[in-house]
């Protein structure tokens, strides 16, 4: 028997258009949640994956200048002499400045130490002159570079481009001395009437890195297992 068209099943009514473009609305708005969410899933991994890049980078770079300074070689009297004005500097001094680069201010070290890192299948050994100091790359960001020298050190220091990079993206570097009483210092120079042609007893380091929107702070003290005290001034 023929179906009128005109009679309805129960149930089998079609989506008005209103209907359809309210439906089509909602889905837009989940799908947006959605779409959303996945973003900030993924913005918050890119963040944490770079944390842990600062954070492991800043780790490694403390615990290189902290096996140096624990290897430090410092000269003892009566081998040491209080310099006079004819003397040449003490090729195991101990100085420690702060120096304008770029847009900031950061420390810089130079020390002697048994803790040579051979290069390039070098297999020699001693006591060598290390500089940690800051470079400028442009555009307001730093590297941390160490020069390590064996013996006979150079008159001067001078940077190069083949001196290896502890830490980059470098924000803030400074370097903090304690004499034999605790005392703060800024700077150093055991060659210095001023330091008492003393040596410091710790050094605490400060390392900021990162981006300017995310910047990471840490910091370690640093006790010397060796230093030279001379308490009487000339």
């Amino acid at each position: 028997m023929p179906i009128d068209p005109s009679i309805q099943t129960p149930g089998a009514r079609g989506f008005t258009l209103l209907e359809v473009l309210v439906a089509t609305f909602i889905l837009a708005i989940v799908m947006g949640l959605i779409f959303g969410t996945f973003e900030g899933v993924f913005s918050n991994a890119d963040h944490v994956n770079a944390s842990s890049d600062s954070y492991e980078m800043a780790d490694s770079c403390l615990k290189r200048i902290s096996l140096d300074l624990q290897s430090m070689h410092v000269m003892q009297p009566p081998r040491y002499q209080i310099p006079d004005a004819d003397s040449e500097p003490d090729i195991y001094r101990i100085e420690g400045k702060t120096e304008s680069i770029g847009g900031g201010t950061f420390a810089r070290l130079r020390f002697t130490s048994l803790g040579h890192l051979p290069i390039g299948g070098e297999q020699h050994e001693g006591i060598a002159e290390i500089v940690y100091y800051i470079q400028d790359t442009g555009n307001d960001t730093y590297v941390l570079r160490r020069s390590d020298k064996l013996y006979p050190y150079p008159e001067s220091f001078e940077p190069k481009e083949s001196d290896p990079i502890l830490c980059d993206q470098v924000r803030a570097f400074k370097l903090v001395y304690f004499d034999k009483d605790n005392r703060e210092q800024e700077e150093w120079d055991s060659e210095d009437d001023d330091f008492e042609y003393s040596t410091p007893k710790t050094i605490a380091v400060h390392l900021t890195v990162g981006s300017e929107t995310a910047a990471y702070q840490f910091a370690s003290e640093i006790a010397l297992p060796v230093h030279r005290f001379i308490s009487q001034k000339r």
